[in-house]
């Protein structure tokens, strides 16, 4: 007879890969944000240029102001996000950064393959017979 014998451990690979998940994430968020707030940018030059150049009326010029509001809104936020991820990205891309993130990839491959291997553990008695 074989006795059954799981020991419930913590699954520390769930945290790891979070960690990964979120150096990834902050280098893809502030590509996008960049990107975002130069294409603001543009559209707020399409607009300015709308006001300027075009002959309009009075509920034409308010569209337009209202639409040039929630862009530079939009912008801002953008603009935001990219400068809050700036130190982060800036680390991530250096040496160091790669390095780490090298480095936690493999502690998350060496977690989840101890983690796997305690999954399905059994222990089967030497001496000790089970009664029934």
């Amino acid at each position: 007879m074989s006795t059954k014998k799981r020991q419930q451990g913590i699954q520390l690979s769930p945290y790891i890969s979070g960690v990964c998940q979120l150096f990834e994430d902050s280098i893809a968020d502030h590509s996008w944000s960049k990107n975002e707030t130069i294409r603001m940018e543009k559209l707020t030059q399409d607009y300015l240029h709308k006001l300027e150049l075009e002959d309009l009326k009075y509920a034409d010029r308010a569209k337009i102001a209202t639409q040039l509001t929630k862009c530079r809104q939009l912008r801002r936020g953008y603009k935001d996000t990219a400068e809050i991820l700036e130190p982060l990205v800036q680390f991530l891309n250096s040496d160091r950064g790669k390095n780490l993130h090298n480095l936690l990839k493999e502690a998350l491959g060496k977690t989840r393959q101890a983690e796997k291997r305690m999954e399905g553990r059994v222990y089967y008695p030497r001496v000790l017979v089970e009664e029934d």
